[in-house]
């Protein structure tokens, strides 16, 4: 027998559902009965293990140095590293708990968990040396401390990778999971079972749709993004809401229908009461963005409001001085290569080394944008990005420069002149945002970037405005630390070969 659930499906004349079938391997029920313990308490015991791991190393990384290259004032006591160990444990994970890395969701690509880890790094850091500053009976040596926080940094976002996987593996072979249907196979249905699949944590297991529309009863609804990957039924309507809970051994509604009357809406909540079934369901909230809406309580009574749009000023401050140092870092460091890419460049084909477009900026402002010229110098300027390396339009080296991402390196001079910043959203061209809607729009919020999430993600390929989930993400979140941990995944990319395509 199979080690993961599997569904079997048979439909009627009408494609609606009959019944369906769920197959749980011994092996999962077996794992079922031997992990009684949570996901967080699980997670604390790895992250204990890792700070005291990273601690340890430190000490000893500190000892390697001095044995081998004299670095080092003298050999220190074990002892009083292991109070240091306890102290930094403490911290982490009062600072974790704080960020809200033991709840049970997870952000697009785990980048608030990589993110929260940075943070708590990074104030443990200033602790310790404020402490160590101020406290002269304090005789840590700050070389272990700064090795310790280095192994820490790495070894904790390794950990929580590992963790996600095998929280994602257990999501999908049905481990510790409550089974849930949704009610709705529209675009607000589709982006809650997304949000499922991307948080393991959550422990809901999407098992498939339902929907008013008898056309698309029967058929399976796949995700639109590389990112989130899931293939579910469409397992009837209304009528075959009982047969599909029990088939399915779902104990749970998700009500997906922001366009229905509310009338249609208590139809289906009373029917979930009936049969029993826990339901929960999505407000109307009339095309306004889900991002800027906020739940609060007045006296027991749940309301929704809008939640404030402002970004700090310290944190654009902040942030334009990282963009100012690592453009001005990039250019010093980086010219050597400016150089060979303008010989190459020029030798590959007749024409300027540089293409320059006009693209639409921060509160859409025109600006002038620079690359490498990878095309052709009798391609049209404004016309769809070539999205395949075979494309007619792009010149020897400018598969190259593709693939590697270096024809945007000149943008470090749009990030010089205040146009740009290092990461945000990509800048697009003048009549694809004249089509933008509203909600699009939000993108032009902040100042457009070379790189930023979705240039990291696995959706890449497709048009940016169809996947304007991940830049309103990085608008509602921006900050010095989302961008260095977005620039750090963006140099592995580099590094791996992985480009535009």
């Amino acid at each position: 027998m199979a080690d993961a659930h599997s569904l079997t499906i048979k439909r009627n004349g009408n494609g609606a559902v009959n019944g369906t079938a769920i197959t749980v391997g011994p092996r999962t029920q077996a794992l079922k009965q031997i992990i009684p313990i949570s996901a967080n308490t699980l997670l604390l015991a790895a992250d204990i293990l890792v700070i005291a791991l990273s601690m340890l190393l430190g000490y000893w990384f500190y000892h390697f140095l001095y044995a081998n290259l004299g670095l080092g004032k003298a050999e220190q006591p074990l002892e009083q590293y292991l109070r240091l160990t306890l102290i930094t444990a403490v911290l982490i994970l009062l600072m974790f708990e704080r960020l809200g890395l033991y709840r049970r969701t997870m952000s697009i690509m785990n980048i608030e968990e990589i993110r929260g880890i940075f943070k708590a790094v990074f104030y443990t850091a200033l602790l310790l040396f404020t402490a160590s500053f101020y406290f002269k009976d304090i005789t840590y040596s700050r070389l272990i401390v700064t090795y310790s926080l280095v192994f820490l940094l790495v070894l904790l976002n390794i950990e929580r990778y590992i963790a996600y996987k095998i929280f994602q593996y257990m999501h999908v072979k049905g481990i510790g999971v409550k089974r849930a249907l949704v009610y709705g196979a529209g675009e607000a249905g589709r982006a809650l079972v997304e949000r499922f699949v991307r948080s393991p944590r959550l422990g809901t297991l999407p098992m498939g749709f339902l929907d008013d529309n008898p056309n698309l009863w029967g058929k399976m609804v796949k995700s639109s993004s590389d990112e989130m990957k899931y293939e579910l039924p469409v397992l009837g309507g209304f009528d075959q809401l009982l047969d599909a809970a029990r088939a399915t051994a779902s104990d749970e509604l998700f009500i997906s229908l922001p366009s229905v009357s509310h009338e249609r809406i208590a139809e289906i909540i009373r029917h979930c009461e009936q049969i029993h079934l826990k339901f929960n369901f999505m407000p109307n909230l009339y095309d306004y963005k889900l991002q800027h809406i906020a739940v609060r309580s007045l006296d027991g009574i749940p309301l929704l409001t809008v939640k404030e749009q402002r970004t700090p000023a310290l944190s654009l401050f902040l942030k334009r001085i990282l963009d100012l140092g690592l453009a001005l870092v990039a250019i010093v460091v980086l010219s050597p290569v400016f150089a060979a890419l303008a010989i190459l460049v020029k030798k590959s084909s007749p024409g300027p080394v540089l293409f320059r477009q006009e693209r639409v900026g921060l509160n859409g402002r025109l600006f002038n944008m620079y690359k490498f010229r990878s095309m052709y110098v009798n391609a049209p300027k404004y016309a769809v990005t070539p999205n395949s390396s075979d494309d007619p339009r792009i010149t020897p080296i400018g598969r190259f420069l593709r693939r590697t991402s270096l024809d945007e390196l000149p943008q470090i001079f749009n990030v010089l002149l205040g146009d740009m910043s290092i990461v945000g959203p990509r800048p697009e061209m003048q009549f694809i945002v004249d089509q933008y809607t509203p909600i699009q729009r939000e993108r032009l919020r902040v100042k457009p970037g070379i790189t930023g999430l979705w240039q990291i993600s696995a959706d890449r390929a497709k048009p940016i405005h169809d996947n304007i989930e991940y830049d309103l993400y990085y608008v509602e979140n921006t900050s010095p630390i989302l961008d260095l941990v977005i620039i750090l995944r963006t140099v592995l990319g580099v590094i791996k070969g992985r480009g535009a395509w």
